[in-house]
């Protein structure tokens, strides 16, 4: 299993249910959310990998971000703020369990298409609106960065809980 997975899995357990909901300030998330769109995401990235299966050919590229952040092998450690037609607030609960049993169905899903992703031709792509053109296994790399880059945003989330009054 992935070390990222791992980390937010076990990280579920530091939180009352009171952590998870809390708020700073109407712009920011709460964990319960960062987790929920942690969730969200790394989903619309698996179905993309589903997708090329199917897709056609394409010599279409990536987009200059998408060639910087796949030459970095990361996204940019600054927040990324997307526009509020496509930023709506995620889902929100007060309960580890049914964020605990979500991560865990998409640990699954996740190792279950990784031969997947592998196997598909590389010149087979669906489009990514920031990124460009993407393959199957950009797509499940894509997964990982999108994990590693919540870090930072989990860091800040968690120094404010413990100074919070």
């Amino acid at each position: 299993m992935n070390d990222l997975f791992t980390f937010y899995l076990k990280e579920l357990d530091h939180y009352r249910p009171d952590e998870l909901i809390y708020h700073l300030n109407h712009d920011t998330w709460s964990i319960s959310q960062m987790y929920d769109h942690l969730i969200v995401v790394s989903h619309e990235y698996l179905d993309e990998i589903e997708s090329c299966r199917f897709a056609p050919v394409t010599t279409s590229g990536k987009s200059p971000f998408g060639e910087q952040l796949f030459a970095d092998g990361a996204f940019p450690a600054t927040p990324i703020r997307l526009p509020d037609a496509l930023n709506a607030p995620p889902d929100e609960t007060a309960h580890v369990d049914c964020l605990r049993t979500r991560w865990l169905q998409l640990i699954d899903r996740h190792a279950t298409l990784a031969t997947i992703a592998q196997s598909i031709a590389p010149d087979q792509k669906t489009y990514h609106g920031g990124m460009g053109w993407l393959n199957a296994a950009e797509w499940y790399a894509l997964v990982t960065y999108h994990l590693a880059h919540h870090r930072h945003q989990k860091r800040r989330l968690d120094a404010t809980l413990a100074n919070r009054p």
